[in-house]
């Protein structure tokens, strides 16, 4: 399905919040993620965790002493991670790609800016806008990770085919490094999913 709005996505996702929370949930952060975490900032970094979905990963960035500034538009999953995941450090904020209008007018940069499982969501028409948009909050130094989505599209939420060549293009067009691409298995064990990670990185001043 690559003919869909946002304004799709975000309905599917609320009416299907039932069943996702307890599945996204049942998954550790490490489970899902290990394949980055040598490429993780330090404590305090700032992170922008876009699609924060249940709060699972803002969750364990906070934990790790970071502040999160986790952007997820559907109403209620932005409801159940509030309550799964109270946190201090943890601002939940109600916006989405491709503009993300509420944080860019909130003037703040990132040292990592997050996007886990999302990207499939956003049409194919946004992307460059969206990806501008993403580039634009980036901190020198600070990275960039997708986790995007292979395999057969679902017909009960919006998705659009992702590509880690795609990325990379855009990212070049950015001025953004590509630091690591690596494939692995669905942690839920679909076989018929994979998922391939790409790491970006904007240059530091001292580079």
């Amino acid at each position: 399905m690559n003919n869909f709005r946002v304004q799709d996505v975000l309905a599917s996702y609320d009416r299907l919040a039932g069943e996702i929370v307890p599945d996204y949930e049942s998954l550790t952060f490490e489970e899902v993620h290990r394949e980055t975490l040598d490429l993780l900032p330090p404590p305090s970094a700032a992170i922008l965790d876009i699609g924060a979905g249940t709060g699972r990963d803002a969750a364990w960035f906070a934990r790790q002493g970071h502040e999160v500034a986790a952007v997820e538009p559907s109403r209620e999953l932005r409801r159940a991670a509030q309550e799964l995941h109270e946190s201090p450090a943890i601002t939940w904020i109600d916006d989405c790609l491709p503009d993300l209008a509420l944080v860019c007018k909130a003037g703040s940069a990132f040292d990592l800016i997050w996007l886990s499982a999302m990207w499939m969501h956003v049409p194919p028409d946004d992307r460059t806008r969206a990806f501008r948009t993403l580039a634009s909050l980036l901190e020198p130094g600070g990275g960039m990770m997708f986790s995007l989505r292979l395999g057969p599209l679902p017909t009960e939420r919006p998705m659009a085919p992702v590509s880690a060549s795609e990325i990379r293009d855009l990212a070049r067009n950015s001025d953004l490094e590509t630091v690591r691409v690596s494939r692995h298995e669905d942690a839920a064990g679909r076989p018929e999913i994979s998922w391939d990670m790409v790491w970006l990185r904007r240059p530091g001043t001292g580079d």
